[in-house]
């Protein structure tokens, strides 16, 4: 993917996870349990950052210009994204989620550090 394709995916990609996180607070907004409580928080503080980022990230450049707990804080929601991620079992739908699947994982190799020995040490153990 050339450099502004991955910009546009990554903005892509955080409008995904707004909109799925205001589902999800828009599917507990009714709980009224201190648990739920809790989450309906989590799913608040998510939809303000992330809408906040969309309004100063247009690309990986600005992303890159964060501090290490913000980039960090991205990292952690397109890690849950990918987790989540659900591809379809429908044949004409499978090939394009797939492909959207390894733009994800694309994302998320950026902000691995080949010379992070921690990386390197994972990488063994996989082995």
């Amino acid at each position: 993917m050339t450099d502004e394709e991955l910009d546009q995916f990554l903005v892509e990609t955080l409008k995904n996870i707004l909109a799925d996180t205001k589902e999800c607070a828009d599917y507990v907004k009714d709980i009224h349990t201190e648990e739920y409580k809790e989450i309906q928080e989590d799913y608040e503080y998510v939809i303000e950052d992330v809408t906040d980022l969309l309004k100063k990230v247009k690309g990986l450049d600005d992303l890159a210009d964060m501090d290490d707990d913000r980039i960090g804080e991205v990292f952690n929601y397109l890690e849950s994204y990918a987790d989540n991620f659900v591809v379809s079992h429908d044949p004409k739908k499978y090939k394009q989620d797939m492909a959207d699947y390894e733009k994800i994982e694309c994302l998320l190799n950026l902000f691995y550090d080949e010379d992070d020995e921690e990386y390197d040490d994972e990488e063994s153990d996989e082995d």
